[in-house]
């Protein structure tokens, strides 16, 4: 008999942060074969091929693709979407900060912190810079966003070969800033005028905009205790790939 594993699920962001506002309730079921090589194929863009397998393993038909959601809808979609498939336990090892010992774990996803949308996210989205004093309008980065940047920043590099520096930066702030002053800027007006912020100001945008990000997201501290010095410390997640194709 074929079945799959259906489950339901809460957005962390409730749905609210995106132009048309939708319920943030989705169910979601198990990978097959058939997601599990679209998955597998070869691709340039890193977020766009899971995005696609997200969005086929919906069974909530949303207004909007994974692929246009915020980083932190889009992760906690892949993370549910893994239980679904795989179960919860996931093994991973994390060195000890204290003695250096590794340390090999079996965490349960589910017990990962999930950071929900606050009632005042709003006033993140708005910040004045503390040199030039302008006010931006920020947005929160999506996985198309990313492999835009990616796709840019290889572009430049291929375009002008004797580019100084990683334009990474420039990217990111061209595509984060929605508006300057309450107005929008074409793509090269947008550029000249971020190349042209002091770098208190820049430093202080990339901050808030990380900031932005945070405030809907899963948190990737993982607390365990060394085996070996038995001190509690904690470690970051990380993706390996157990993620997709745990061992048994």
């Amino acid at each position: 008999m074929k079945s799959t594993i259906v489950e339901s699920y809460t957005l962390p962001s409730k749905g609210l942060i995106y132009k048309t506002p939708f319920d943030p309730t989705v169910t979601i079921r198990s990978m097959t074969l058939a997601e599990e090589m679209r998955r597998l194929q070869v691709s340039e863009e890193a977020y766009r091929p899971m995005s696609e397998v997200i969005d086929d393993c919906l069974e909530t038909k949303l207004p909007i693709s994974s692929y246009d959601m915020c980083l932190g809808d889009y992760q906690f979609l892949l993370h549910k979407l893994r239980i679904v498939t795989y179960g919860p336990d996931y093994k991973l090892s994390v060195i000890c900060p204290k003695c250096g010992a590794r340390n090999d774990l079996t965490i349960n996803l589910d017990d990962l912190k999930v950071i929900e949308l606050k009632d005042n996210y709003e006033e993140l989205m708005e910040v004045t810079l503390p040199r030039s004093n302008d006010v931006i309008k920020i947005k929160f980065q999506t996985p198309r966003m990313l492999d835009n940047i990616a796709k840019e920043r290889k572009e430049m590099k291929k375009q002008f070969p004797d580019l100084k520096g990683d334009p990474g930066m420039l990217l990111t702030l061209q595509n984060v800033i929605d508006e300057v002053n309450g107005r929008k800027m074409g793509r090269l007006q947008l550029q000249e005028y971020i190349k042209n912020l002091p770098m208190f100001d820049i430093n202080f945008l990339i901050q808030k905009a990380s900031k932005l990000s945070d405030c809907v997201s899963i948190d990737p501290m993982i607390d365990f205790t060394c085996n070996e010095c038995g001190v509690a410390s904690q470690a970051s997640f990380r993706f390996t790939s157990e993620f997709f194709t745990p061992t048994y």
